[in-house]
């Protein structure tokens, strides 16, 4: 169980005590009063996705400025703080905020690394598995009608 807020960008993470919105940018500040590491994230047209989870508290951001990918991941120690937090970033956001489950990490990663290779995507919330249908080669689940898993782009059988 987490014992602090946390601020992971690509895998490295930093304790914060506080967030502030000054405008389009979040500035997540430390014990001392100052922005920790790389705690100042650009809350504009580069955010490209944003996810969030209340079951695990955070909220998921994958940014695409001038081809320089980030997975941006906040992780609150209290519910109030996660509510007060998610509520403000969606204020200052002008885009979709998508419910995820708990694998939204790696789920994150996985948009990152398509849009590393060129490739587009359209995120929607998560839906309930029983109207999913698993991929037959990677195991993905994906919307039931799929002809193609969305992941690794297997034919998806027909039932």
């Amino acid at each position: 169980m987490l014992n602090s807020n946390y601020l992971i960008i690509n895998r490295r993470a930093g304790k914060f005590t506080e967030m502030k919105i000054a405008g389009k940018t979040a500035v997540f500040l430390g014990e001392n009063g100052r922005p920790v590491d790389y705690g100042v994230i650009a809350l504009d047209s580069t955010v490209y996705t944003a996810l969030f989870c209340d079951e695990v508290r955070n909220v998921t951001l994958v940014t695409d400025r001038a081809g320089v990918r980030n997975v941006v991941t906040i992780l609150w120690y209290t519910d109030e703080g996660y509510l007060d937090g998610l509520s403000r970033l969606r204020s200052a956001l002008p885009i979709h905020f998508s419910v995820q489950n708990t694998r939204i990490n790696r789920y994150a990663e996985a948009i990152a690394e398509k849009l590393e290779l060129g490739v587009r995507l359209r995120v929607t919330d998560a839906a309930d598995e029983t109207d999913m249908v698993k991929c037959p080669e990677c195991g993905m689940l994906n919307p039931a009608g799929s002809e193609y898993c969305l992941d690794c782009g297997a034919e998806i059988e027909r039932i």
